[in-house]
């Protein structure tokens, strides 16, 4: 497929570098939109995402939604309901941050984390940090894919991974995610997971990747 050829918000999701996993989903959806009414062409540039986006587990989600009887209508619920996951998810976070009472710290390129970062106060976002926050690119029965980094910040500090259930995928499809940018963690090294605003562990998390079907 030409590039050139894709819906603005389409070239800019295998291009934009701070947006973040959601940030990405959120513009796939937008640019696939814009196509859905050319089934060929929605299939080909869903293919094309695909391929240029292989650590990014909402492409499991949004691809399954083209290739359903209804394409318009799974794309724009998986977009109203990742609107109001992200925005419960911002809300527990900053709850569990106050509650720990200490300065935090990050893993880069999350658009969630830096929206749970805005509603800190300074004092939590200043000093040593004793807590940290990170997002995921993909999660799996036992695994969490993120960028490169998160993995010494989870064994060096207490780290919660805060996300959607977008990010969720079965086993053989995280196997098949990856680039080098990425790094695999086991779950296991974080202290829960806020899912969808539901603050998880992360056995749970596991559990739930666990139960979806490819």
């Amino acid at each position: 497929m030409d590039q050139a050829t894709l819906p603005t918000s389409l070239r800019e999701a295998v291009t934009v570098t701070t947006a973040g996993a959601t940030g990405v989903a959120r513009l796939v959806i937008q640019g696939l939109l814009e196509l859905i009414d050319d089934p060929a062409a929605a299939a080909d540039a869903t293919d094309f995402l695909t391929a240029r986006l292989p650590g990014y587990a909402p492409m499991w989600h949004i691809a399954n939604a083209v290739r359903s009887a209804e394409p318009a209508e799974e794309l724009r619920r998986i977009r109203a309901e990742l609107d109001h996951a992200v925005e419960n998810t911002v809300k527990a976070a900053v709850t569990w941050v106050g509650e720990q009472g200490v300065p935090v710290t990050y893993a880069p390129s999350s658009s969630i984390v830096k929206q749970i970062l805005a509603q800190l106060p300074d004092s939590l976002r200043s000093g040593e940090p004793a807590v940290a926050l990170a997002g995921a690119d993909a999660i799996g029965p036992d695994t969490v894919l993120n960028i490169r980094g998160t993995r010494e910040l989870a064994e060096q500090l207490p780290t919660l991974i805060v996300t959607s259930a977008l990010k969720l995928v079965p086993g053989p499809v995280f196997a098949r995610l990856g680039a080098p940018v990425f790094e695999h963690i086991p779950l296991d090294n974080f202290v829960g997971v806020v899912l969808d605003g539901e603050l998880l562990s992360p056995g749970e998390v596991g559990r739930r990747a666990a139960e979806l079907r490819e």
